[in-house]
């Protein structure tokens, strides 16, 4: 459902649920209490005229819903194309992994509640709320621009259904008549052909379904998060306090990523392996507290000499394997190095690049502010019968007509081997670099590789 921000996995209270769901909007919070109050008294109203038995259930049913439909599509921000696409999750588990999948389940329970409350009928209740929830998802993808996902349907009925069975329970422990889930038959199973009838209809005609693993953020397990907290004291001492720790699910192929945020930054840590991780301290080019300072802190750099020691020092005491036989450069980082430099090691076998990464910005204080870290000692094996840079530079020419700008051959996990392979880089602009990936011994293009990187020119802008 578009509109939730991630929230924080270990505090559920009112305020952090809020701040999950509105983000810094306080504008839009008011106006959207505003109209909620005045939709429930309007529903009150209503209720009163035509004779309801409990008119304050109704105007609460329908303020609830109103700060749905104001939540789930008005909220500002996020909107992209009106596409008609609606994501079909192949793992409907993860709707209890994720912080936007508990937080559809919490909105939906007062929905499913107050409805029964209000019709005394549980199945009307729960036909009511599918159909919201499937009316919700269609208007995002067909109207709103927003995303539309068959977890978020599954979580927001799950919501509805256990308010339901909240209210049937309460009803039943407080002593009042109890709620029959015959109530209403005839009313539940009209609205329910005419709902499966227009979402037919819809599915047919203006939306398309794409399967999709999971993408969502999860919520991290404790072993994710202690690994977290080892990956950013090795790299920065105390220095950083981490203030939440999500998964994000790797696609097609790739690894999962414990992200771990932090103030001013982010890190990610490759998961379950443990072999990557990554650390963005500071992002701006005017050096600050956030930056890692060495212990003695270091002089600022004048060149990239300098900066080298500096990164060299930092690097001696936390990776010194991922030193070893490398090759070190250092780079500046913008036009006149206003972000500093970044050293970078690497390690070659006949002359194909390794998986071994380690990269080192320094800042023009002489802290650190970025560093990437790729472990690697896994088996691995470079034949010596491989075609040449300028074959698979003819191989991908010939396969997609494009000129290509350069080639460097990587060791690169195909198929859960390492593989020697040509990465063909065509530069369509100085921010669009497309890769092609060449079998080093067949000569063959490779249509998908999982997790690499699609810049090869230099660490800059890895």
């Amino acid at each position: 459902m578009a509109g939730f921000a991630p929230a924080t996995p270990h505090s559920w209270n009112g305020t952090v649920l809020l701040e999950a769901i509105f983000g810094d909007k306080p504008g839009f919070i008011l106006v959207s209490a505003l109209a909620s109050l005045a939709v429930f008294f309007a529903g009150i109203k209503i209720a009163r005229r035509t004779g309801a038995q409990k008119p304050w259930a109704v105007g609460t049913l329908w303020a609830l819903v109103a700060m749905e439909v104001s939540v789930t599509l008005l909220l500002p921000g996020g909107a992209g194309a009106t596409d008609g696409i609606c994501y079909l999750n192949r793992d409907p588990a993860n709707v209890f992994m994720t912080t936007q999948g508990i937080m559809n389940i919490a909105m939906f329970i007062p929905i499913g509640f107050f409805a029964v409350t209000a019709t005394g009928s549980p199945l009307l209740s729960l036909v009511g709320g599918a159909t919201l929830s499937a009316a919700t998802e269609f208007a995002q993808a067909t109207v709103f621009g927003r995303n539309c996902d068959s977890n978020d349907f599954a979580a927001n009925f799950m919501g509805a259904a256990i308010g339901v069975v909240a209210a049937y329970i309460v009803s039943a422990v407080s002593g009042q008549p109890r709620f029959r889930w015959e109530s209403k038959l005839k009313q539940s199973g009209i609205f329910l052909v005419a709902a499966l009838v227009a979402g037919g209809i819809l599915i047919n005609t203006v939306i398309i379904p794409v399967a999709l693993d999971d993408s969502s953020i999860q919520l991290s397990s404790p072993s994710q998060e202690e690994a977290a907290r080892t990956a950013m004291r090795r790299a920065f001492d105390d220095h950083v306090n981490i203030t939440k720790t999500t998964l994000r699910p790797g696609m097609e192929g790739a690894e999962d990523q414990v992200v771990i945020v932090f103030s001013n930054g982010i890190a990610q840590l490759s998961w379950p392996s443990r072999s990557e991780f990554s650390a963005l301290l500071e992002p701006e080019s005017t050096p600050g507290r956030y930056s890692f300072p060495l212990d003695p802190p270091a002089s600022s750099p004048k060149d990239a000499s300098d900066a080298q020691k500096i990164a060299h020092t930092y690097a001696q005491s936390r990776y010194s394997e991922q030193m070893k036989e490398a090759t070190v450069k250092t780079f500046p980082i913008g036009d006149d190095a206003e972000f500093g430099w970044i050293t970078s090691w690497r390690i070659s076998e006949d002359g194909v690049l390794l998986p071994n990464r380690l990269d080192v910005q320094v800042n023009r204080a002489g802290r650190i502010s970025q560093l990437v870290v790729r472990e690697f000692t896994e088996k691995y094996s470079i034949p010596r019968d491989r075609i040449s840079k300028e074959a698979a530079i003819e191989v991908v020419k010939s396969k997609v007509r494009l000129d290509p700008d350069d080639a460097s051959e990587h060791l690169i996990k195909i198929d859960g081997g390492y593989k020697p392979t040509w990465v063909v880089a065509v530069e369509h602009s100085p921010d669009d670099v497309e890769s092609f990936f060449v079998d080093s011994r067949s000569g063959e293009m490779i249509d998908n590789v999982p997790g690499v990187s699609e810049n090869l020119k230099s660490p800059q802008t890895s």
